[in-house]
């Protein structure tokens, strides 16, 4: 009989594959429409779905590290440090933590004329915190230190996204253009569903630290939630502003 882990592993291995390639298929059509233009904004979204796509892509080696189960991994403590945190997801986490800070240059550069300085600096001081936290603070098979690591970076998606969220529904209220509304309404889209990424996973995380094996609903709604943010915004913003 397989064992449970293993076969959960499988399938959300299975499930991810598809993600990936969905996802890599609209990284390919973004470029393709930032080379029509070479508009800085459509190559800053760009690298920003490059990241998430990078977050996912670690999330499914973790499912293959899982089912491998490497028992000679900590023979080597280099090889055991980048193991541990591919599998147990902070480097999914950093690549989305990247991607979320980004997206705060993104929001400064289409909805405000600068920087305001103490938040500028409380974005980059929180990052960092969290940055040491993922890579640092950790202990193998510590679900309550994963459960933190979850909220830390929720946190931080929702210091960025909810003001990005509120500026593009007022943008879309302020406009009558058709496809600005359109541009708009896909950015906020995109900051909601960025958003439920990773309260989906911390909600399966909590699951986990119940006694859940883990892959409930709440996970594969995780990623999901990731596609629809760059369709949308890609679908939107992206390939209307490119045939402009």
């Amino acid at each position: 009989m397989v064992d449970q882990e293993i076969l959960l592993n499988f399938i959300g291995m299975i499930f991810e594959s598809f993600i990936i390639i969905f996802a890599a298929i609209l990284l390919v059509l973004i470029l393709r429409k930032y080379f029509v233009k070479r508009h800085k904004l459509t190559l800053l979204l760009f690298i920003i779905f490059v990241c998430y796509f990078i977050a996912i892509v670690f999330s499914w080696l973790s499912k293959i590290f899982a089912m491998l189960q490497w028992d000679d991994v900590q023979d080597n403590p280099v090889v055991s440090w980048f193991y541990y945190r591919i599998s147990d997801f902070r480097f999914s986490e950093l690549m989305v933590l990247i991607a979320i800070f980004l997206s705060y240059i993104l929001k400064v550069n289409i909805f405000e004329k600068g920087y305001e300085t103490i938040q500028k600096y409380i974005i980059i001081v929180y990052g960092v915190i969290t940055c040491v936290y993922l890579l640092i603070i950790y202990e193998n098979e510590n679900d309550l230190l994963d459960v933190g690591a979850f909220l830390l970076v929720f946190t931080y998606m929702v210091m960025v996204y909810a003001p990005f969220l509120r500026r593009a529904i007022e943008s879309y209220r302020a406009v009558d253009d058709k496809s600005y509304k359109q541009g708009f309404l896909s950015l906020a889209i995109m900051s909601v569903s960025f958003m439920l990424i990773f309260l989906n996973f911390a909600i399966d995380r909590v699951f986990i630290f119940l006694g859940s094996p883990g892959f409930t609903v709440f996970y594969y709604l995780g990623w999901i939630f990731a596609i629809i943010g760059i369709f949308g915004a890609y679908y939107g913003y992206i390939r209307p502003r490119a045939g402009e």
